[in-house]
C-alpha cells in the first residue's frame, strides 16, 4: 500500500510539473509562483517545491520576481527539431542506400553516450534486425557509435567510457580503452567505421558520421546485414566507401561544408 502510494505521489508530481511547463511555455512572459499556483490550480508551496527541483535541473529558470523557460527545455526542443531535419533530410537517401546495397540501413544520433536509432530502412530479404527506432545502445560496440566517437573531441569519449564502461558484448567487443583509440583513429583515416560482429553474433556493419552546419557530430549512417552477405571484404572495399557518400550527402543537405571525412589522423 505504501509503495502504490508513494508511486501515485510521484506521478502526480510529474503532471504538476508538466502543467507548471505548459504554463510557463504559453504565458510568454514570466510567471510568479502566485500566478503558476492559481494557473494550475496547485498549491503555493508545492509550486516552490517543484520550482527549486525544475531549477536545479536548468528546466525553469529565475527572471525578477518571476519564472520562465530554462535553457535545458530550450535545449531539448532544438535537439528533437534536429532529429526531425535529419530524418527528413536522410530518408530518401537512406532509402537509396538500402536499394543499392540490399542491406539494412540506420541513422542513428548520440544521446548521453549512447547510440539511438531515429530511423530504420530494413532489407528486402528475408533476415530481419533486431533494431528499431528508439532503442539504445552502446557506442563503442556498434559502427554508428564508433563512428560518431570518431569525430568527438577525446575528453568527451573518455568521459563517455567513464560513464558506460566498455562492456562485452560478444567475443570481438572492443573493451580497452587504448584498443578504442586506435580504432577511433583508423576510422578517421578511412571514413567509416566497422563492427566487425562487436554488437550482436552474426551481424556486421558498415557506419559513417553526419555533421550539420556547425561541423559538429549529427548522427551516422549505417549497413547492416548478416555475416553471410557482409564479409570483411565486401565492408571495406564496396559498403564503406558508399556508406560514406551517403553521410556526406546527408551532411550537406544539413549545411556542413567540410572537407572530405577521411584522410584524418
Amino acid at each position: 500500500m505504501k509503495a502504490r502510494s508513494r508511486t501515485r505521489a510521484g506521478v502526480q508530481s510529474v503532471e504538476r510539473a508538466a502543467a507548471m511547463l505548459r504554463a510557463l511555455g504559453e504565458a510568454g512572459r514570466p510567471l510568479t509562483p502566485a500566478e503558476i499556483s492559481a494557473r494550475i490550480g496547485v498549491p503555493r508551496p508545492t509550486v516552490y517545491r517543484l520550482l527549486e527541483s525544475l531549477a536545479r535541473e536548468g528546466l525553469v529558470t529565475p527572471m525578477g520576481r518571476g519564472f520562465t523557460i530554462g535553457a535545458a527545455v530550450l535545449w531539448l526542443a532544438a535537439r528533437r527539431l534536429e532529429q526531425l531535419e535529419l530524418r527528413t533530410v536522410g530518408r530518401p537517401i537512406l532509402q537509396e542506400l538500402r536499394d543499392r546495397t540490399g542491406e539494412t540501413v540506420h541513422l542513428a544520433v548520440l544521446e548521453s553516450g549512447q547510440v539511438v536509432y531515429v530511423e530504420k530502412v530494413e532489407s528486402p530479404g528475408p533476415i530481419r534486425m533486431a533494431s528499431m527506432v528508439g532503442r539504445i545502445f552502446p557506442a563503442h560496440s556498434t559502427a554508428l557509435g564508433k563512428a560518431m566517437l570518431a569525430y568527438l573531441p577525446t575528453e568527451q569519449v573518455e568521459e563517455i567510457i567513464r560513464r558506460h564502461g566498455l562492456p562485452q558484448r560478444t567475443p570481438n567487443t572492443i573493451t580497452d580503452p587504448g584498443r578504442l583509440f586506435e580504432e577511433l583513429s583508423l576510422i578517421r583515416t578511412r571514413g567509416f567505421s566497422i563492427d566487425n560482429v562487436e554488437n550482436e553474433e552474426g551481424i556486421r556493419c558498415v557506419g559513417a558520421p553526419v555533421f550539420d552546419h556547425t561541423g559538429a557530430v549529427a548522427g551516422a549512417v549505417s549497413i547492416s546485414g548478416s555475416v553471410a552477405t557482409i564479409s570483411l571484404e565486401r565492408a571495406r572495399r564496396e559498403l564503406g566507401p558508399l556508406v560514406r557518400e551517403a553521410a556526406e550527402r546527408i551532411s550537406r543537405a544539413l549545411g556542413w561544408s567540410g572537407a572530405p571525412l577521411w584522410g584524418r589522423k
